[in-house]
């Protein structure tokens, strides 16, 4: 039963650790074509895995 247990929980975090870096991802791009929107150019500064990110138009 513990190796069950343990099997669920892994998938669990792995899957909620998927779904945070593919939202923020997300956002990451979705402040980008705000800008090209705007008619501004982006300028992004990011870290590993977009982790930490910063938009600023131009």
């Amino acid at each position: 039963m513990k190796k069950k247990k343990k099997i669920y929980v892994s998938s669990l975090l792995i899957t909620f650790f998927s779904l945070a870096i593919a939202l923020n991802y997300h956002s990451l791009h979705s402040a980008k074509n705000a800008c090209i929107e705007n008619n501004m150019t982006p300028d992004v500064d990011q870290s590993f895995l977009a982790i930490n990110w910063t938009v600023s138009c131009e």
